[in-house]
């Protein structure tokens, strides 16, 4: 008997679906781009259980007939290719035929679809891949489709989900980026029957204020198309102003082709547009959509299509640090010579900010009460100075210490919130908040834990959230902004999911950092370093920051002797 065979083809598909129904997140991007692809205007997506019970996406676009609904559902079959000539000239979101039938072979899946000469729509239920069925409905032009109990019929896919808060998550990012894609279209999402996100599609500066409220699109300032742009290569969208800094990238949202994609060199290109203008660890904020030929971009290089190659990557990265370099000095920021003809290097390797220029971000406060020690550091170590106001340079009997003082400052702060209660100080006046679809999301799910850390506070409608009490970190208040970051800290470490016990010190780990994070750039005299160098001395776990990065580089007095030849040994060697 032979043992190679055939497989059983609801088999076969159920394989095939891996590649890309990974999680409910990847049901909901591929439905919401089929529907961009359908000419819809308005897209509405619903969930129950984080989208295992139940994603429903409906869309008012140009709808399919009774004939094409049952084609649509068999594999292979798209109107979207004609000829493998075709695929290195896509000009539509999506365009492989395994979507729906992939979906439904792995769910209980219903298609419901009208076009406008069609009097009724078609109604197609299909189950683990297997049609059941083809009935008639009265609907309005534009396809509905239903997915209920995703995976029930492949349950080791199961064990690869995460919990559902996370999932949920995945689904909201999803949707923020095709929202920051597709401006004009008017995009809803909602969860056990509560809106989430909602847009009005009226364009991208609307979409920023719908998302991440006004004062977020008021601070950012638009790239004109093509306005002096080198090459075929067209950039739009909206860059930040350097005030509007985030700790993580979590502001970043790039297109090609009006698809959300993620790239590197993007990332870095970002950045250097904003060299010198944000203090260290900090990264811009920006929405762009890059217009390429279609033959200059790749976008079959990843399964999902998340990611995209191009033919000249040089000036692809040059073109962005344009147009942001030309919208930034119109908004009077940079020097309109400094970055005209920037130097690409061959690897996206980090670079060290300026220091000499002045940064438009919040004042740092001065060291916390608590280390404010007079006494002197241990008689055998002495402090030497600082380098680029980022690093501490001491010596020890026995090594030379170069401490990264941003780093440090965040262990120790960590290290006594895991010790003692940090307290709350309740505020004069209470501050209203604005979040994100994410961060509301995430407050939902950890209300409670951010009680526990000294955050008093309450939702005022579904994305507005009223602060009351602020933590007292090492004896000084937080400011209520700190709230959003904590939130982004939980939402991005899937937090909402863990136990009680991981969430609240992953959250303090999020407070560590919000208390630390403006210390990098900020000279310390010469009593606050020392008294950093002392908690360091008396903290052994203060070595380790808690994202787990060293605080602190430790050369040996004797490496550095058998450098420069002052041992008897490499004396001995050298003669």
């Amino acid at each position: 008997m032979t043992r190679i065979v055939r497989l059983d083809p609801v088999v076969a598909s159920q394989i095939a679906a891996g590649e890309v129904v990974e999680r409910p997140a990847s049901v909901v991007k591929e439905l919401a781009e089929n529907a961009l692809d359908a000419g819809a205007s308005k897209i509405a997506v619903e969930l129950e259980d984080s989208g295992l019970s139940l994603i429903r996406v409906s869309d008012n676009g140009g709808g399919m007939t009774a004939e094409e609904t049952l084609l649509a559902v068999e594999r292979f079959a798209t109107s979207k290719l004609r000829a493998i000539d075709d695929l290195k000239l896509v000009g539509t979101l999506g365009f492989r035929g395994e979507a729906l039938p992939s979906i439904a072979s792995c769910s209980r899946m219903t298609l419901l679809s009208r076009t406008e000469e069609s009097p009724t729509a078609a109604v197609v239920q299909v189950e683990g891949g297997q049609i059941l069925g083809v009935t008639e409905r009265g609907l309005p032009v534009g396809t509905t489709v239903e997915v209920r109990d995703l995976f029930y019929n492949t349950p080791a896919r199961l064990k690869f989900i995460k919990t559902k808060t996370r999932e949920r998550q995945a689904i909201i990012e999803v949707m923020e980026r095709l929202t920051l894609s597709w401006p004009q279209v008017r995009f809803e999402l909602l969860s056990q029957g509560k809106t989430i996100l909602m847009t009005g599609g009226l364009g991208l500066q609307n979409a920023v204020a719908d998302l991440y409220g006004p004062e977020t699109a008021g601070a950012m300032v638009p790239l004109q198309p093509g306005e002096g742009q080198p090459g075929s290569i067209r950039i739009s969208g909206l860059a930040g102003l350097p005030r509007l800094y985030r700790r993580q990238r979590d502001r970043q949202f790039l297109s090609v082709n009006w698809r959300p994609v993620k790239n590197p060199w993007l990332g870095w290109a970002l950045d250097e547009s904003y060299r010198g203008l944000l203090p260290p660890k900090a990264y811009p904020v920006a929405f762009l959509n890059l217009e390429i030929p279609p033959e200059d971009v790749d976008v079959n290089v990843h399964p999902a299509k998340a990611e995209v190659r191009f033919r000249n990557d040089a000036e692809v990265r040059r073109a962005v640090i344009h147009g942001l370099s030309r919208a930034l000095v119109s908004s009077g920021f940079a020097d309109s010579t400094t970055k005209e003809t920037p130097q690409i290097p061959q690897e996206p390797t980090p670079r060290p900010r300026e220091t000499s220029q002045t940064w438009t971000h919040r004042p740092a406060a001065s060291l916390p009460l608590a280390l404010e020690v007079r006494e002197e550091m241990p008689h055998e170590w002495e402090y030497l100075g600082e380098i680029q106001s980022t690093y501490l340079v001491a010596v020890t009997s026995e090594s030379l210490l170069v401490i990264d003082k941003h780093a440090l400052m965040e262990s120790i702060t960590y290290q006594k919130m895991l010790t003692l209660d940090s307290g709350s100080q309740d505020l004069l006046v209470a501050e209203v908040l604005r979040l994100s679809p994410s961060e509301s999301s995430s407050y939902q799910e950890s209300e409670t834990y951010l009680e526990s850390l000294g955050f008093r506070s309450r939702l005022v409608g579904e994305t507005t959230v009223m602060v009351t009490g602020v933590p007292l970190v090492m004896g000084q208040p937080l400011c209520p902004e700190n709230l959003k970051d904590v939130l982004g800290a939980l939402a991005r470490d899937s937090s909402g999911g863990l136990s009680p016990k991981d969430a609240i010190v992953a959250a303090k780990a999020a407070l560590a950092a919000c208390h630390a994070s403006v210390r990098a750039g900020e000279p310390l005299k010469p009593q606050e370093a020392k008294a950093l160098i002392k908690e360091l001395c008396e903290t052994p776990s203060a070595r380790i920051c808690p994202h787990g990065r060293p605080t602190v580089k430790k050369i040996p007095l004797r490496e550095i002797r058998e450098f420069f030849g002052r041992t008897s040994h490499a004396a001995f060697k050298r003669v």
